[in-house]
């Protein structure tokens, strides 16, 4: 307790902020009466510091007289007029200021300026300028409007989540008194409080709400209620005398001082009149706003922090590679602006975890459901997560480790310290008091002391239960309850019952209850006369007219403060018996006395007297003195309460140790009750305590330390303190609150911190997690908070920390899910632009994946059920153990992402190849995919090439070719055994090679001559290499006159699935002479009815039998289509959807193997059943949008035959041993390289 010096001290004091600090007064360093202007005008460091200081008050300090002349006001008329308006100017109204604002507007817009959603918006664009190019391709357009959608989403709840905060300082104006009494020109009026200035006097009433911070000058029983501001759970006495300690010196620490009364706080009992000495922002409350304004704690939470650079760099890393690779295609592979808008958008998707930031969401939504289970109500989603990685735990005592009803714990009477078992009903109590099942001796209550100590408890009580709920509108009350037959019941909880009265009296009757009805006692001892209690006397009397009918004499109780009581008292109790107060029992009383306090109790004292001297009829009074005799008592004995821990709370508390996190204890009660309940619940250890590993840290202590001018040296004091293991703070303010948080920051540690009062705002929001009561909390407290615990429990705690710790695990699965598909997704681009490969995988396909396969299973892995170990493990580091990490990028993308990277690839393969397409023929057939002819092309002159260069025996044409001559025999097999060319023969031509060169140069042996009529048709019709050359600009040719496509031009008719099909868009066209002409419509018209083989496959006759009119049968797969322009891009349609369906089912094993991080997935088993639908959830989708037609002409994508899809089944299977495997390792050898190097 801080205090002054001496009277003297207080006469000669410092004008209004001249608080003693560091030994000058606050007005010598700011300069006299002007120090609260500068202080609201200062900025920066100096302000927040002072701000965590306690507030500068010196007036209750002062005598009276001082502080009229002072502030110009009289106590017979207050201030006059002129006064006030003096005072206004000087010292400012009773508001509070209100912080800076940006509108609404601004905040939202800027959701939009983060480098993700900028990064999305450009890719929308591109889609929306790549659609106005070739409208003619609406996947595009459907793009587009999807990457806008997302960005308006995404930014949309993230404003949602940054006005959440927006509500604490309306919190604090909802607590402003709307009017009061004021005393001015000798005329008391009703003012609103705003209107309040420094030296007006003012009244307050039993209920009013205090206006403004008031220098008590008269109290008539005067209580106010300080827990919003203290924490303290009962209210407490205010008088006008200047407040001293116990060594009689003044107390200087406003929030210790009795003769004041601060802003907000309830008048509970009594009335009194006093001085305005503090007006807004100059109170303990407006200094409590103003620490909440300031200290607005971590703008983003470590988890958004980590969401936020992981977002950076993959933005980055988009940016970095489209630009170069969009430089390499215009510049190198000279492709065309649509070409590389395609490309920079894809690789826009394709990087991009575009459903990362809602699986994220909607993962932390559920985990917030969860935790609302278990009376923890999230109010940020973030939130969740960052109470997972609590290091640090800074707990109230009252009604969060502490049930916040006051129990007797103790008795002592005839000499012996007995336990008081604190029963919820008979049931319950009999079971206690049999032997052994509590520690010690415990009360006997058929023993003649303890029943007069149970009637002194009783009647000398003006508290009594609730039975009768009071009536609301709109609400169902209950029945008044039977105490006399609940109390039997072995479910009743009557410690849980509402009392009226203060704590104590209400925690005696609960005691007594079980022994005999209070209602029936008081009815057959009716009270005779009181003295109530007061913090002058500090005791309470009462007396009562004996329930035997023979008696004539009356029974005075007391109880009270046992030094006052047995001063009042000449004999003692023992074994029923009057006995003089010896010295003996002196000595035993005062052991005891001492015993109890050491364990932090608050004890009372119980006395008695027969009033053999007076009558039944006597007309008692105590005014204006006592008219009786009230010494001599018989001292009974005492009886200690204390606010028992909660149930659970030392199972909590130990749950805490073993997962490595610290709990301290924050409050505002004495440091001896604060150790005594931090010992029974495990916050303390003796061995610890005994050791010098555990302290406890008192608010004079911070102030002391906040009176170090050195910073280093404060923080030197801080981290001394800090070092200890086990740690309480007892008899703190609201500012030494959030310098302790501050503090703990500062070492690093991740800080969650509960609070239910006003005083508690400004620590609830510079806490990495701040917890607000959801009982007892004020409303202030819980606008300021991250989560509310609707139980005040704070086991409750401890259960979110878990569920906290589990969503990052989950959440760690669901990323490392998402992140995989990434890989398979980015690769085919890349090869796009760098090789000229062809593309694997659609943009609309990617956002498939994504939005649609991808969201709800890795949404399902957010159910998985927690891991063995959780509780066991430290708190996380977040600057080793990030959500997204290294080793978690190397697994998603480079283990995983490379093998379903391997199962797209196989069946894209498997799907061209088998339509034709060799894989050594693909190099080069990227960018120009769409615009390639039908068949191959020969340009002009331009054969000239080694004949032996193909190698697989094809005899090629004369190198004087000119592609246009006529001379058939010249372009023939070589041999008589009409075999084709083996596969991979290639032509040099004037354009990138085609895959159907791979069969021969013409694919035929030699025009047919008679009726050879099979030859002809496998002849001629299988031929895959003809006569071509390039169509350029040059479009003269189309109107010659035998020329083929004539009458289709010109009638603006363009039959793409003819076999000599044309296309616009085309590099290359088929030139056929009259001739030619002529004997391809003999051959080669589907009306013939011939069928033929796929030539160079083998063929057999069988083969040829199966094959369809205008196509070719091979391996005993499906019918095929002649090739052209297309059928070539259905083709390619198909082998991306096969290339989809491949990375889907890989990435079935994905999910599997993300269900867990270490444990093997036949110990977790498949318990998920949202993780089992989601596997069907995927598959259907993957499913329909290849194989349902009105789908597949939205997503653009061709159904594959099944055998196709499983060429991700081995890939499947190699992803889940791999996984399997590596777990196993882990498991077997922890800290080993496997698992340094791989555990994500």
């Amino acid at each position: 307790m801080q205090t002054g010096g001496d009277d003297a001290a207080a006469q000669n004091g410092a004008p209004p902020g001249g608080a003693s600090v560091g030994g000058k007064s606050l007005s010598q360093k700011l300069g006299g009466s002007l120090s609260f202007l500068k202080r609201t005008k200062s900025t920066g460091s100096s302000r927040a510091e002072k701000l965590r200081k306690d507030i500068d008050f010196t007036e209750h300090t002062w005598p009276e007289d001082k502080l009229y002349a002072y502030y110009g006001a009289t106590p017979e008329g207050g201030l006059t007029g002129a006064q006030v308006l003096q005072n206004r100017q000087k010292f400012g109204s009773n508001m509070l200021t209100p912080p800076a604002t940006t509108p609404w507007w601004i905040k939202y817009l800027m959701c939009y300026a983060d480098v993700f959603m900028i990064l999305l918006l450009v890719g929308g664009v591109l889609c929306f300028v790549a659609f106005s190019i070739d409208q003619s391709d609406l996947t595009n357009l459907y793009l587009g409007v999807v990457l806008f959608l997302v960005v308006f989403l995404s930014a949309t709840f993230g404003y949602y989540q940054e006005a959440k905060a927006a509500g604490v300082m309306e919190g604090f104006k909802k607590l402003v008194p709307k009017k009061c009494k004021v005393l001015r020109d000798g005329h008391v009026s009703i003012l609103d409080a705003q209107e309040l200035v420094p030296g007006d006097v003012v009244e307050m009433n039993d209920g009013d709400q205090v206006p403004a911070d008031i220098r008590v000058l008269f109290a008539n029983d005067l209580k106010v209620d300080n827990s919003c501001l203290t924490g303290e759970s009962e209210p407490v006495e205010r008088y006008p005398e200047l407040a001293r300690d116990s060594n009689g010196k003044l107390i200087t620490v406003p929030l210790e001082a009795a003769n004041l009364c601060f802003f907000t706080t309830i008048v509970t009992s009594g009335s009194g009149r006093g001085m305005v000495i503090g007006t807004g922002d100059r109170t303990v409350m407006g200094q409590i706003a103003g620490l909440a304004a300031e200290s607005s704690g971590e703008s983003q939470t470590q988890f958004q922090r980590e969401v936020a650079t992981f977002i950076k760099i993959i933005s980055v890393l988009a940016i970095t590679i489209g630009i170069t690779f969009v430089l390499i295609g215009v510049f190198v592979a000279k492709a065309s602006v649509i070409e590389m808008i395609v490309f920079a958008i894809g690789i826009i998707v394709g990087t991009v975890p575009e459903g990362l930031l809602v699986t994220l969401t909607v993962s932390l939504s559920l985990s917030a459901r969860n935790m609302y289970a278990r009376n923890v109500l999230v109010k940020g989603m973030p939130s969740v997560e960052n109470l997972g990685s609590t290091t640090v735990i800074a707990s109230d005592k009252t009604g969060t480790l502490t049930q916040n009803r006051m129990t007797v714990q103790h008795a002592w009477y005839n000499g012996v310290l007995v336990s008081v078992p604190a029963a919820r009903n008979k049931p319950q109590l009999t079971a206690c008091m049999r032997p052994g099942v509590l520690k010690g001796a415990v009360y006997n209550p058929q023993d003649p002391t303890w029943q007069k100590l149970q009637m002194v408890a009783t009647l000398c009580n003006n508290s009594r239960f609730v039975v009768v709920e009071k009536e609301e509108e709109g609400k169902e009350t209950r029945p008044p309850l039977d105490l006399a037959k609940e109390v039997q019941n072995p479910d009743f909880n009557l410690l849980g019952l509402t009392c009226t009265g203060d704590a104590s009296e209400s925690g005696l009757i609960k005691c007594v209850e079980l022994l005999r009805s209070v209602e029936e006692y008081h009815k057959a001892n009716p009270k005779i006369h009181e003295i109530k209690f007061n913090s002058t006397n500090k005791w309470q009397l009462t007396i009562h007219r004996p329930e035997d009918p023979t008696a004539e004499h009356p029974i005075l109780t007391l109880k009270g403060a046992p030094e006052r009581v047995l001063r009042m008292c000449t004999h003692i109790m023992v074994d029923g018996e009057s006995v003089p107060m010896d010295a003996n029992w002196q000595a035993k009383y005062n052991e005891a006395y001492e015993a109890l306090g050491a364990m932090g109790e608050r004890v009372l004292g119980f006395a008695y007297r027969e009033m053999t001297d007076v009558a039944l009829d006597y007309p008692f009074t105590n005014k204006p003195e006592p008219n009786f005799e009230f010494k001599n008592l018989t001292f009974v004995g005492l009886m200690s309460l204390i606010d028992p821990p909660r149930e659970g709370v030392k199972e909590a508390v130990e749950k805490c140790k073993r997962a490595r996190i610290k709990v301290y204890m924050v409050t505002g009660d004495h440091p001896i009750t604060a150790q005594a309940i931090a010992k029974q619940i495990g916050i303390i250890d003796e061995d610890m305590y005994a050791a010098g590993r555990a302290i406890v840290v008192k608010g004079d202590d911070i102030r002391d330390w906040m009176d170090i001018e050195d910073p280093v040296a404060r923080q030197a004091k801080w981290d001394w303190a800090l070092d200890h293991e086990q740690i309480v703070f007892a008899r703190v303010s609201p500012a030494h609150k959030l310098l302790i948080v501050e503090n703990c920051q500062r070492r690093g540690e991740n800080v969650a911190v509960t609070g239910d009062g006003v005083n508690d705002a400004p620590a609830l929001k510079k806490a990495n997690t701040g917890l607000a009561m959801g009982i007892s909390g004020k409303d202030v407290s819980k606008e300021a908070a991250d989560m509310i615990l609707m139980d005040d429990n704070f086991a409750s705690i401890v259960a979110g920390i878990e569920e906290g710790r589990v969503i990052f695990d989950n959440l760690k699965k669901s990323i490392a899910y998402t992140l995989a598909s990434k890989f398979p997704e980015q690769i085919p681009f890349l090869l796009y632009v760098a090789i000229n490969f062809p593309l694997a995988i659609s943009t609309i396909l990617i956002l498939t994946i994504d939005l649609g396969c991808d969201m709800f299973p890795a949404i399902s892995l957010a159910y998985e059920p927690k891991e063995a170990d959780i509780m066991q493990r430290p708190p996380r580091n977040p600057a080793v153990e990030r959500l997204v990490s290294r080793r978690l990028i190397s697994f998603s993308y480079f283990q995983i992402g490379i093998m379903q990277t391997c199962a797209g690839f196989l069946a894209f393969m498997a799907v061209l190849n088998d339509y034709g397409y060799n894989w050594d023929t693909l190099l080069g057939l990227g960018i120009n995919w769409p615009n390639f002819p039908m068949i191959c092309t020969v340009g002009t002159n331009s054969w000239g090439i080694n004949s032996k260069t193909c190698g697989f025996g094809c005899e090629e044409p004369p190198e004087t070719f000119n592609g246009q001559t006529t001379l058939y025999g010249q372009a023939k097999d070589r041999g008589d055994d009409y075999l084709f060319c083996e596969t991979g023969c290639q032509i040099p031509f004037n354009g990138t090679a085609d895959a159907f060169v791979e069969f021969s140069e013409f694919g035929f042996r030699g025009f047919p001559t008679g009726n050879q009529l099979s030859d002809s048709i496998q002849a001629v019709c299988g031929r895959t290499c003809s006569w071509w050359r390039s169509l350029g600009t040059k479009t003269d040719f189309l109107i010659e006159q035998n020329n083929i496509f004539r009458a289709r031009v010109a009638a603006g008719v363009v039959d793409v699935n003819n076999p000599f099909g044309y296309s616009p868009d085309a590099q290359y066209a088929l030139i056929l002479s009259a001739a030619e002409n002529t004997q391809f419509e003999q051959y080669c018209s589907q009306a013939n009815g011939d069928q033929y083989g796929f030539p160079g496959r083998g063929l057999v006759n069988s083969d040829v039998d199966r094959a369809p009119q205008g196509g070719w049968w091979w391996w005993n797969g499906l019918p095929q289509y002649w090739p052209n322009l297309n059928n070539q891009q259905n083709v390619l349609l198909m082998a991306q959807s096969a290339y989809f369906l491949g990375v889907v089912v890989a990435r079935w094993a994905d999910l599997l193997v993300c269900k867990t991080r270490k444990e093997s997935i036949f110990n977790q088993g498949m318990r998920n059943n949202v993780l089992n639908w989601a596997l069907l959830f995927e598959t259907f989708v993957a499913s329909a949008v290849v194989y349902i037609p009105p789908l597949n002409t939205v997503f653009n994508t061709r159904p594959p035959p099944v055998m196709y899809v499983c060429c991700g089944l081995p890939f499947f299977f190699c992803i889940f041993i791999y996984d399997e495997l590596r777990k196993l390792r882990m498991r077997q050898k922890p800290k080993g390289w496997v698992e340094t190097n791989t555990y994500w």
